[in-house]
């Protein structure tokens, strides 16, 4: 693939290493969990790994200027994912998948629209199927089909097993977080 900038490439480079390291924890996470659950430590875990993703989005933001209605967004949106985090019946690591698949969702989002956005400044290959795709549903969908694919290589390994749910919840995640992302641009548009 050839990158229309810089920032996209550090963008497909970032979600690419995102999902590399997801894929070579396959094998070291249940063991990992069932060490912290032993000691009574993963719900600990998985919440310190969520505040962490949420002070440095905090961070990010406030790195930026930003309006009440931004704080007021991204506010809302850490009480909806609590929420759903609390209501959603499901193991501590399970809900790590939110965090996980998010992050990717994410970045191939922002890396489409940096695209996008460069495809339009450049209007060289009109034959570009990216640009053509809408990101949103795209950054969906990869990131549906990534984590499809870790499940289908924890079938393969001896200690996990496929759960089409959490085929489920990766795309679930992706959606909520790019909801959120779409939520935190009208923000700023309107500040």
């Amino acid at each position: 693939m050839v990158f229309r900038s810089e920032r996209e490439k550090r963008l497909w480079l970032a979600a690419g290493l995102c999902i590399v390291l997801i894929y070579s924890s396959l094998s070291v996470a249940r063991p990992a969990a069932e060490f912290l659950r032993e000691r009574n430590l993963l719900r600990l875990a998985v919440a310190l790994a969520f505040l962490s993703a949420g002070g440095l989005v905090l961070w990010r933001l406030l790195s930026t200027r930003v309006n009440w209605r931004v704080l007021g967004t991204v506010g809302a949106i850490g009480v909806g994912y609590l929420g759903l985090l609390m209501t959603i019946p499901m193991m501590p690591e399970e809900r790590l998948h939110f965090l996980e698949y998010g992050v990717v969702a994410a970045l191939i989002y922002l890396a489409l629209q940096e695209r996008r956005v460069r495809f339009a400044a450049a209007t060289t290959d009109a034959n570009d199927l990216l640009v053509r795709l809408p990101p949103f549903v795209t950054a969906v969908f990869v990131t549906g089909l990534v984590g499809w694919i870790d499940e289908g290589i924890q079938a393969l390994l001896p200690n996990r097993y496929y759960d089409i749910r959490d085929v489920a919840f990766n795309a679930a995640a992706a959606l909520f977080c790019l909801v959120s992302v779409k939520l935190v641009e009208w923000a700023r548009r309107h500040e």
